[in-house]
């Protein structure tokens, strides 16, 4: 079965003898900018290793004893594809799940995820479960829907989340902070947001797990019922002050 994320596929086998732990709901994949990672939940203690096929001993592309193992783009026998439609870059992965520290069981599993990055003015990190079939790992190319792509935006407006947009505002004046990706199938997540002055310097305001670094900045975002709509409303004064207070650099736009 496959799952549009922006896009990974997943299928798993059963080996071996039964054993009392087991994998109770489907993996959870994140497709981060530099790294895919898969989080595996248990009904009883954490997997006893997680690692990447023929990787088992390297412990950059292994864990032990987590719910979890994370993998660099590139690394680990990870294969990197380019697509011409839409233009982006497939990252394929495969995995084994071992619960037992010294023998394979009948609830042990092996998984291959897909995540594909679609290029866009917009920051295309989404997190998704998937779906897993009951056959062994296949090769099988990715299919995509343009038309059901979402197209991701963000704009910065004026009076409330679907006023004017602006592109220049005065110390003091309100605006709001926007991201939309409408679509059907999708809910969008804002990851690794930063503030910049033009000039280079970067300040984390919204960290990986979508939360606001410095309340005082940006708090975390509020979300639309249906997951497609982002926003958060922040004031140019409380950003500019607060951020080059320190440095005497009052003045700077962001």
């Amino acid at each position: 079965m496959e799952l549009v994320v922006i896009s990974l596929m997943l299928w798993q086998i059963s080996v071996g003898v039964k054993y009392p732990n087991e994998i109770v709901d489907p993996p959870l994949v994140l497709c981060e900018p530099e790294r895919i990672v898969i989080k595996i939940k248990t009904s009883s203690s954490n997997p006893s290793h997680i690692y990447a096929d023929d990787f088992a001993d390297d412990p950059d592309c292994s864990s032990r004893n987590m719910n979890k193992v994370s993998l660099r783009h590139g690394k680990c026998g990870m294969s990197t594809e380019r697509t011409d439609n839409p233009s982006g870059v497939i990252q394929r992965v495969c995995i084994s799940v071992q619960l037992h520290p010294l023998f394979v069981t009948e609830s042990d599993r092996n998984y291959c995820a897909q995540c594909v990055y679609v290029q866009s003015q917009v920051l295309d990190d989404f997190e998704s479960t998937l779906d897993i079939s009951d056959s062994l790992p296949t090769e099988l190319a990715p299919q995509f829907d343009v038309q059901k792509m979402p197209k991701c935006s963000y704009t910065i407006r004026k009076g409330s989340e679907s006023g004017p947009e602006v592109r220049f505002a005065s110390v003091g004046e309100s605006v709001y902070h926007v991201w939309r990706c409408p679509g059907e199938n999708f809910g969008i997540l804002v990851q690794n947001c930063f503030v910049e002055d033009g000039q280079g310097d970067r300040i984390l305001v919204i960290d990986q797990n979508g939360c606001g670094v410095d309340q005082y900045i940006m708090a975390t975002p509020e979300y639309s019922e249906d997951l497609t709509t982002a926003f958060q409303v922040r004031q140019c004064k409380q950003i500019l002050y607060h951020l080059y207070k320190q440095e005497n650099r009052v003045g700077k736009r962001l």
